[in-house]
């Protein structure tokens, strides 16, 4: 019987008499900042990249001949220049991707096709281009909004 006593006497927290006191007492979750969207001064920098791309593609490329060696080279050094550059413009929640094709310049034909998937309200992508006697280069930089 004794047991019986004791199992139904549960110390409970004596509930607070006015809610309101409660309520106010109660730690406030922060304002919602959520943003879907980037605001125009966040947008994607495209004119911005573009110089950025042509100042690398002239000072790197400049003056070079073509060799398998020197474009592998390049290429890599390109990408991380030019992705280091992007970098530096800040452009928050925005992730890049710098693609580079670089050849030789023979006199025949090529065409550098590039399809993503995204949201076309957000999401841009600009390119830039250089050539001389022997080599072609074609340099693109994705831009994808984070939400």
């Amino acid at each position: 019987m004794l047991q019986q006593e004791q199992l139904l006497k549960v110390d409970r927290p004596c509930p607070d008499p006015d809610p309101k006191v409660a309520a106010e007492s109660a730690p406030q979750p922060p304002p919602a900042t959520y943003q879907m969207r980037p605001t125009l001064e966040q947008t994607f920098k495209s004119e911005k990249i573009k110089q950025i791309i042509g100042t690398v593609l002239n000072d790197t490329l400049s003056g070079q001949t073509y060799t398998a060696l020197d474009a592998a080279r390049w290429t890599k050094s390109l990408a991380d220049e030019i992705s280091l550059k992007v970098k530096d413009l800040e452009m928050k929640r925005y992730k890049h991707v710098v693609q580079v094709v670089l050849g030789q310049q023979l006199g025949a034909g090529c065409k550098y096709i590039a399809r993503c998937r995204w949201d076309a309200e957000c999401d841009n992508q600009t390119s830039a281009e250089f050539k001389n006697a022997t080599i072609f280069c074609i340099v693109t930089v994705f831009g994808l909004y984070l939400y």
